[in-house]
């Protein structure tokens, strides 16, 4: 429920922030008005820019979102997590900590080139919180004398 809540609200705020990503910021520099930038052309990211706006990260919002709930729900952040990627080269990274995960996937986008890290660290920030609002809210225990 908390992933649910997570994605509907990045993309609520995408489309009110409607901010540029990094390849549209950095390539167009010379048109956001600012005369300490300067555009570089020939910048492009490390992946295909997803075609939507930058802020905040939806990838990030469902990592936090889970972490953080698994590592409330279960009262600690050692959760011995292993992620499997399908992308053509493959491979697994495991990791023995929620705050470790959430860090690499932080990272990830930015160098990625498809996020700063301002939507980045937003979007951990929101999964966190809809966690623990989730966890305090939903699945109460039910009272028998009813």
């Amino acid at each position: 429920m908390s992933v649910a809540d997570a994605e509907i609200s990045v993309w609520h705020a995408k489309y009110i922030h409607g901010l540029w990503r990094p390849l549209t910021a950095i390539n167009l520099a010379g048109t956001d008005g600012n005369p300490a930038t300067s555009p570089d052309s020939a910048w492009a990211p490390m992946i295909t820019t997803p075609p939507y706006p930058e802020y905040p990260s939806g990838y990030n919002a469902f990592n936090s979102a889970v972490a953080n709930g698994l590592k409330a729900l279960f009262e600690t952040r050692h959760l011995q997590l292993t992620l499997t990627t399908t992308a053509p080269f493959g491979g697994e990274r495991h990791y023995d900590c929620a705050d470790a995960l959430l860090q690499d996937v932080v990272d990830a986008t930015v160098w990625q080139g498809i996020h700063f890290r301002t939507a980045d660290i937003a979007a951990k920030q929101m999964g966190g919180q809809l966690a623990a609002w989730t966890l305090d809210r939903y699945f109460q225990p039910i009272d028998e004398d009813r």
